[in-house]
């Protein structure tokens, strides 16, 4: 190959990298709806980095002041509780965001929403960042 082909090769190649490089952010956030009483799987997921950021808008707080989003990583057969995100309602308002940095890139992680057994509903929306 001549040093022109190769070049415009590697010019391709960097095209189609940038132009890729959305679709793959993309892949990485999950959006999800709430409307739950006490528990709510929001989904299993195999993290793309070292974090995971939590971004919460809530329609009503049902009562409550406060609801965690735990996080659990996935083994061979077993679950462990890796850590929680929580939320406490404050005059900041909605959209209210957490991080936790004890994931690990590549691994498989589920995640569930958690509030006080109260009998009355949170809803709202959200997205996970991993």
């Amino acid at each position: 190959m001549t040093k022109k082909k190769i070049s415009k090769f590697m010019g391709l190649l960097v095209i189609t990298c940038i132009m890729l490089m959305p679709i793959s952010v993309m892949a990485a956030t999950k959006d999800f709806s709430f409307n739950m009483v006490h528990q709510l799987t929001i989904g299993r997921y195999k993290s793309t980095k070292n974090s995971v950021t939590a971004t919460v808008n809530m329609t009503s707080w049902g009562g409550d002041d406060y609801f965690t989003i735990h996080i659990y990583e996935r083994g061979f057969g077993s679950t462990r509780l890796v850590d929680r995100l929580g939320f406490s309602k404050s005059s900041e308002g909605s959209p209210y965001t957490r991080t936790s940095n004890k994931v690990e890139k590549g691994n498989k992680y589920g995640y569930e929403i958690w509030k006080n057994q109260n009998g009355k509903r949170i809803k709202g929306s959200g997205s996970l960042s991993y």
